[in-house]
């Protein structure tokens, strides 16, 4: 590919005008003209010195004439002879933090902005630009800059998106690092992936299921009454629907399942359908974010949504009995795609199964934490031909699942492996 010999060329600008190797983090970044950084506090006693960077990084990795962008980065330095955990975010950066596979390594750290999110955008936004395999790029230059100080082991790790981000780059850069750590992270295989549909007829006990149910029954036929509460939690919030409330407030409903069993609710805090209008109000906005659905959040995670209905995939609503109490949307399945740049004349592109096809042959050291009840763990990592990949699962997990919650003889399989894999 063009883009392939471009990456070659273009570390000259960081690499091939280096004749001797750097001992100091302060030399290497310093070394390059087209790096900007400053020093900050670290964030744990664990590092010596920590800086928050800005690194140069082309729109179009295949050509580069077209401009560039400065990608944020915040890295912690422990030692030359640590090893580095890069923390790949799918979303923004906006602080410096210790991540669990950094602390439990003794690692050095770099945690790296995604592309066209917060800070790390070009001025213009050229949404064409936003890929997959841009991203790849922009972490394959970040890793080969700082291994000219750093000739340990590397491990790359990230959380939902970010733990996608960590797969994808992998599977385009095997070589990059040698472990991969994805926590709670899907891989989508179509627009709107039927897995995600089927996981909601099957999670947790037909009980379960059942009072959720009857939970969003009650609250879409209390609309009248709910909703005055509604509009001033949104006014109290100063959120605003461009879709109007009524379509707000259904989305909010159904939003409602995938974020009890994402987030681990107890359904024994679900309010019976006697309670008044202000408890089951109350219970609604715990449970189902209501600025998710807002134009503060439209605008704010717009860059997400495009990735998702261009190559990511997602999940739509499907109604089902509930139907009838809908009072904005009249379809069978209800796409998210109206959140995204372009809606649904966005067209997507199935981009996995080329990635899977690539991660199969390569076959990388990966370790995926999974929550069990977590609807992302429906389209997790799961295929036998990825002998090198170790699905460490939290029996009942959700989206919070961590190396630290998951049973002791999966954890320590896990630490078994990381120690094994990352040691020098």
């Amino acid at each position: 590919m063009h883009i392939r010999l471009y990456i070659i060329a273009s570390l000259l600008i960081y690499i091939g005008a280096c004749t001797q190797p750097y001992s100091k983090p302060y030399d290497l970044l310093a070394a390059s003209g087209k790096i900007s950084f400053e020093k900050i506090s670290t964030d744990s006693a664990q590092f010596e010195q920590s800086w928050l960077v800005w690194f140069e990084q082309p729109i179009d990795h295949e050509h580069p004439e077209k401009g560039h962008f400065k990608q944020r980065i915040w890295y912690s330095h422990k030692s030359t002879e640590a090893p580095v955990v890069m923390i790949t975010e799918g979303y923004s950066a906006n602080r410096n933090y210790t991540s669990e596979l950094a602390r439990l390594t003794n690692a050095n750290q770099l945690i790296v902005e995604h592309r066209y999110f917060s800070q790390s955008c070009p001025d213009s936004l050229d949404w064409q630009y936003l890929t997959v395999e841009q991203a790849a790029f922009d972490h394959h230059r970040i890793i080969e800059f700082f291994k000219q100080l750093y000739k340990t082991k590397w491990a790359t790790t990230g959380i939902s998106k970010g733990g996608q981000t960590a797969i994808f780059h992998r599977a385009l850069f095997p070589d990059d690092v040698d472990l991969s750590v994805p926590y709670v992270a899907p891989i989508n295989l179509a627009r709107e992936d039927h897995r995600l549909f089927d996981f909601f007829h099957n999670v947790g006990t037909e009980e379960e299921r059942e009072r959720i149910y009857r939970f969003q029954k009650v609250v879409l036929e209390k609309r009248n009454e709910i909703m005055p509460l509604f509009k001033q939690y949104a006014a109290s919030k100063e959120y605003t629907f461009r879709m109007g409330d009524e379509k707000a407030y259904d989305l909010v409903v159904l939003e409602y399942p995938f974020s009890f069993w994402q987030w681990g609710s107890n359904v024994n805090d679900i309010p019976a359908p006697t309670a008044s209008a202000e408890v089951l109000f109350e219970h609604l906005r715990n449970g189902s974010d209501i600025g998710y659905v807002s134009d503060q959040s439209w605008e704010s995670i717009k860059p997400f949504f495009y990735q998702a209905y261009k190559e990511l995939g997602y999940y739509a609503y499907t109604p089902g009995e509930l139907k009838p109490l809908l009072k904005g949307f009249e379809e069978d399945t209800i796409s998210s795609c109206m959140f995204a740049p372009g809606g649904d004349t966005l067209k997507f592109v199935p981009t996995m199964h080329s990635l899977m096809s690539k991660l199969e042959t390569a076959n990388p050291k990966i370790i995926a934490i999974i929550g069990e009840n977590d609807p992302w763990g429906s389209t997790s990592l799961n295929n036998k031909k990825l002998t090198n990949t170790f699905r460490a699962v939290e029996p009942g997990g959700s989206h919070l699942a961590r190396i630290k919650t998951l049973p002791d003889t999966t954890k320590e399989k896990v630490l078994e492996q990381i120690n094994a894999t990352l040691s020098n």
